[in-house]
């Protein structure tokens, strides 16, 4: 369910190529709808804990995969944002359930089963640009809405034959009891929120972004259509490998590793996409998205750690609260269009936003030991 989701949520940033949308108001649009949307997720994860069941994570799907497969039928910046924006709502409804059920899965083994769960959406993700430019190019982008009918199918299956839902024996936690139990731990879940800013700023940059920029330096629609999801695909299997060596290394010095250890690699896919040497530049943009992403899933499993009684609500605050903040990542990123001259276009901005994991290391050496032990 995570995957299929997920694979509708860059439909958009190919479609804003495609359809050659001005760049700038396409940032808008993404960082207007990724910040309602996202920002809603502490709120909806709460619910969740209250609620249990099935129905967050099917109206989720539904309302995403509805919203965000009819993007193609209009060019209308008014419509487009409303149609995003539902797409983006639909997403803050299923994520942060979802999280509670994977991770709750993995027992002693958290790392490695909510990375699984990670994985599988981010490779939803990754094939979503490739998938909605090769059904366009065939179909044209007026029938997108077709690609919503095999995941309607697979929503309602679950609803009606699927015993997957939120567990309903762990204690529930009214607001008041929340409201204690997140001031008393505030302190490293700020920490861990501000890493997922500066992480995410990054990454919904390189999102919206990336196919534009091969675009720019001369490359087919083919490549550029690909970009994003050699990327992606490269972090899904990060954070899988993250999710194995987090039980024999510490997560966080996992998450150091991967604020770090990314720039090398991203420097030299601007390099060499620049000169437009197509295998130099998808080989280190995959080795980034690899050692960037390795570190996203551990990320959240150390909140679920230090507040095992609010998974979901604490998804919701390090995934779409995260997400929702560090949605000015793709407008910055629009707005330092060409601000290095001698790195030109959108390689400036995307440059920009690479210094924000960088910045992040400094939160993560304030993390408390807490984060690495596992609580049942």
């Amino acid at each position: 369910m995570h995957f299929l989701l997920d694979a509708y949520m860059g439909f958009f940033s190919i479609y804003l190529v495609i359809a050659r949308l001005d760049p700038r108001k396409a940032a808008l649009i993404i960082t207007a709808t990724s910040f309602a949307g996202n920002i809603l997720q502490p709120f909806t994860g709460y619910t969740a804990d209250r609620i249990r069941g099935k129905l967050p994570l099917f109206i989720g799907m539904v309302v995403a995969v509805l919203a965000m497969s009819a993007i193609g039928s209009t060019v209308n910046y008014l419509i487009l944002f409303f149609l995003v924006l539902s797409g983006q709502l639909g997403s803050s409804l299923f994520h942060p359930a979802g999280a509670n059920v994977s991770s709750s899965a993995g027992k002693s083994k958290r790392d490695a089963s909510f990375a699984f769960f990670s994985m599988l959406g981010t490779l939803g993700f990754a094939i979503s640009q490739p998938l909605f430019s090769i059904f366009t190019q065939r179909f044209g982008t007026t029938y997108s809405f077709i690609l919503a009918l095999p995941t309607l199918f697979i929503a309602v299956l679950y609803l009606l034959r699927s015993d997957i839902e939120i567990e309903s024996h762990l204690k529930s936690l009214h607001f008041k009891e929340f409201r204690l139990l997140l001031l008393k731990k505030l302190i490293p879940i700020s920490l861990l929120f501000l890493i997922m800013v500066f992480r995410s700023a990054f990454v919904y940059s390189m999102n919206s972004f990336v196919a534009k920029t091969f675009e720019e330096w001369g490359f087919s629609r083919p490549i550029y259509s690909s970009a994003n999801a050699v990327f992606m695909i490269a972090g899904a299997l990060g954070i899988l490998a993250a999710g194995h060596l987090a039980i024999r290394v510490k997560p966080s010095v996992l998450v150091r590793i991967s604020l770090v250890a990314f720039f090398p690699s991203f420097l030299l896919f601007l390099y060499f996409g620049n000169r437009g040497q197509t295998y130099l530049s998808f080989l280190f943009l995959a080795l980034c998205g690899f050692l960037l992403h390795g570190g996203y899933g551990t990320n959240i499993v150390m909140g679920h750690r230090i507040a095992p009684e609010m998974m979901s609500t604490i998804s919701g605050i390090l995934m779409g609260f995260a997400w929702a903040v560090a949605s000015f990542g793709p407008t910055l990123c629009a707005y330092s269009h060409g601000l290095f001259p001698r790195i030109g276009g959108f390689s400036s901005g995307l440059f920009l936003l690479s210094l924000f994991p960088l910045a992040a290391t400094v939160f993560s050496l304030f993390l408390p030991k807490e984060v690495d032990r596992e609580r049942e």
